[in-house]
């Protein structure tokens, strides 16, 4: 008899044990991704948008490599002149803050063109309270 109340005790609390782990995992999914999805905002507000110029015909002649491409290449319309756009800090690729932002979003947040990761601009007033942040750990 002792030994089908330790068997039925050991069951439980296996069962215990994984409710418990499972737990765990989910709330570390959810974690991972809300801090992909501040840090994809953080980026975003961290990049001013830019006015786009396209290049004379002549200079873009010259140095085809260097030439800005004209158009987003997520939603392949062309860029208009004077348009505000975004440039993603790192590889300086140009797109439609529109365009960019749900990409952005998504759990692995790198430049759809050479799928290089963005870094983060952290403006020197923010990282004053970030420091004092990390001092207080």
């Amino acid at each position: 008899m002792a030994l089908w109340y330790f068997t039925l005790a050991l069951i439980y609390g296996s069962l215990i044990l994984m409710a418990i782990s499972e737990i765990l995992a989910c709330y570390q999914r959810w974690r991972s991704r809300r801090d992909a999805e501040l840090a994809a905002d953080r980026l975003l507000e961290s990049v001013a948008d830019v006015s786009y110029h396209q290049l004379p015909d002549a200079a873009a002649a010259e140095d085809e490599s260097a030439a800005a491409p004209s158009s987003c290449v997520i939603c392949m319309e062309d860029y208009r002149e004077s348009e505000r756009c975004f440039v993603l800090p790192g590889c300086a690729h140009t797109f439609h803050r529109g365009c960019i932002a749900p990409w952005l979003r998504q759990p692995n947040t790198t430049c759809p063109i050479c799928r290089r990761r963005p870094t983060v601009v952290i403006p020197p007033a923010q990282q004053r309270f970030i420091s004092t942040a990390e001092d207080m750990v």
